[in-house]
């Protein structure tokens, strides 16, 4: 097992989307544990707690991560998802990713139904929790014009994995625990999950089980489509009444969210003021670090360029905030944006609660403003309304399209004051003292918007370059909205 796994190219492991270390150069990779589910004479279906040493381009230091990985092994070539392809002993192996594999499936289902923990090679066990006592299923009647009765009986669940270890228990599966716990319906249930637990005590959590939820898509996938519409109907005079309706519930909702989470607030300190700007000021430089020496197009170079002049502004003039009030401190979301709301016949559903997944787990579960979860949606809608521009832009072939762009950024700003408008109703009925001072409010979300725009530049210049402008441009609004003058600010009331 240890020689198959090993033989693994680790660039091959960059392609898939729950690497989260594409930006490093991976130095080697090893078998940290695993147990085999069955081995037959010419495959293995077992789970690999796969160690991988990395160096990150702006440390000389190494270090190495770990990743919970089904495989799947074959000496035949199969219609699957491929790791890679590796040779040992004169044996020509196929390596697969077997978490959406029917037996890998099926075994987990089993575990969690009896409720048996199963052993890994080094003693460490994969340790099952149940949530509910009944699996989570649906019924359907089919037909009424049969003179029996036919009932559709499915089962609606979905085995959410965490591929990447990180010690204690997942934030998604901790916030949605207790979400739902305090009445909050627009997250989805639990059946269960897994841990794995070494010997010594330390846990990890590898898989969830949640119910399925119908859903006509994410409200990424819906807005793209409802920004499509817009530009091509133009012409014809567009009204946004519709989807700001829909964009107020959905603010109502996240405003019910951080009531029921207001039981774990806590009051801030110099500190906590201190350490946001110094989030901001270390992201800047590493967006410069990650940009140094990489070539772009002149629109990308010349918002460099002008980012770039705002230097003395971010490791200077930001320092005049440092005696803001920012509100109070909670458990929140952390990770908020479109794609984390689903569309469903009943509402909207809040999945993913894990936070931003690059960041350490221990940055994950710390508490924070939900000012953040209100930046993370307002920067959405910012990349929403600039990636149907750019869509649009690139099936049209043109370089620009001036009207078209500011058609978008009017939706933008409507879109971003009904949020904003709808979440300050829903949030200082229940919990308005979590929140900062009025006449501070529109500075302290710039602050956290900002921050969130340099880690979006981060992610997006590694990760997916073609959408860097996007962050660019966010970067530069929320610097240009933090030199204004003080405003008036809002009104809570």
């Amino acid at each position: 097992m240890e020689k198959i796994i090993s033989q693994i190219k680790g660039e091959n492991l960059k392609k898939f989307r729950w690497f989260q270390e594409k930006a490093h150069e991976i130095l080697n990779l090893f078998v940290k544990d695993y147990l085999i589910i069955y081995e037959r004479k010419e495959e293995i279906l077992a789970v690999i707690i796969l160690g991988i040493i990395l160096k990150t381009p702006l440390s000389f230091n190494p270090f190495t991560a770990f990743y919970y990985l089904p495989v799947f092994i074959s000496k035949n070539f199969k219609k699957a998802d491929l790791i890679d392809e590796v040779e040992v002993e004169g044996e020509r192996y196929f390596i697969y990713d077997a978490v959406d594999s029917l037996p890998y499936v099926k075994w987990l289902n089993e575990v969690l139904t009896t409720r048996k923990a199963v052993e890994f090679r080094s003693r460490a066990k994969l340790v099952p929790y149940v949530v509910k006592d009944e699996d989570i299923y649906k019924v359907e009647r089919l037909s009424n014009k049969s003179t029996n009765s036919l009932t559709y009986l499915r089962k609606n669940e979905i085995i959410k994995t965490y591929r990447k270890f990180a010690e204690g228990i997942n934030p998604d599966l901790e916030m949605t625990f207790e979400l739902k716990k305090a009445g909050f319906e627009n997250v989805q249930d639990i059946r269960g999950y897994f841990l794995y637990e070494l010997p010594t005590g330390e846990k990890y959590t590898v898989a969830m089980v949640v119910e399925y939820i119908k859903n006509e898509g994410d409200m990424w996938q819906y807005t793209q489509q409802y920004l499509k519409d817009v530009i091509y109907r133009r012409t014809e005079g567009i009204d946004f009444t519709e989807y700001v309706r829909e964009v107020k519930e959905i603010a109502r909702i996240i405003g019910e969210m951080h009531s029921k989470l207001s039981f774990t607030k806590i009051d801030i300190s110099q500190e906590n003021v201190e350490k946001i700007l110094e989030s901001i000021k270390g992201n800047f430089s590493k967006l410069l670090a990650f940009v140094e020496g990489k070539q772009f197009d002149e629109g990308t170079t010349s918002l460099l360029d002008t980012i770039k002049d705002f230097g003395q502004f971010i490791f200077e003039g930001l320092d005049e905030f440092s005696h803001i009030s920012l509100g109070k401190y909670m458990r929140c979301h952390g990770d908020l944006h479109l794609e984390q709301i689903l569309k469903t016949e009943r509402g909207y559903v809040i999945i993913d609660f894990e936070g931003e997944p690059t960041k350490p787990i221990e940055v994950r579960r710390e508490k924070i403003s939900p000012l953040k979860d209100v930046a993370g949606m307002l920067r959405s809608f910012s990349y929403a309304a600039y990636a149907a521009y750019f869509n649009y832009l690139e099936k049209e072939m043109k370089r620009e399209d001036e009207e078209v762009e500011k058609l978008l950024i009017s939706w933008e700003k409507e879109v971003e004051e009904a949020f904003i408008e709808g979440y300050l109703k829903a949030v200082s009925e229940e919990a308005s003292d979590v929140l900062p001072k009025e006449e501070n409010f529109l500075k302290v979300l710039a602050l956290f918007k900002l921050d969130k725009a340099l880690f979006e530049g981060i992610y997006e210049v590694n990760n997916r370059p073609t959408w860097f402008k996007i962050p660019l441009k966010g970067i530069l609004e929320c610097i240009e909205e933090l030199k204004k003058p003080q405003e008036m600010g809002v009104s809570y009331g």
